[in-house]
């Protein structure tokens, strides 16, 4: 009985910081102003994959991250797709983006 004890203390400790929600929003704009409605976010985090979302028409996103820590945003917009680094944190996180053809005309996801 002892040996369950130990994993079930570890398992309970671990919950809180699992259950720790944080937020990543922010707008997405492109070269002439908001990128189009619909275009699609999401978060890639260690433990998994949040959203994807939809962009709204004023090019504003929001994720809830349930986890806190290093993750890769990315946005596709129709068959491409571009990545950036963010990171989560237990409360809310403005990330404003930008996006855009780099010089090889791949889209390109930068901070603002």
């Amino acid at each position: 009985m002892n040996r369950f004890i130990a994993p079930l203390a570890c398992l309970a400790l671990a919950l809180p910081s699992l259950a720790a929600a944080g937020e990543i929003f922010g707008t997405i704009t492109g070269e002439t102003g908001p990128v189009p409605e619909g275009t699609q976010v999401e978060a890639s985090c260690k433990v998994g994959k949040h959203g994807p979302v939809k962009i709204d028409k004023a090019g504003k996103y929001r994720l809830v991250i349930s986890e806190t820590g290093k993750c890769t945003l990315t946005v596709t917009r129709g068959e491409e797709s571009a990545t950036a680094s963010v990171v989560s944190f237990d409360d809310a996180a403005q990330v404003d983006l930008v996006l855009k053809a780099d010089e090889a005309g791949k889209l390109a996801l930068r901070r603002k």
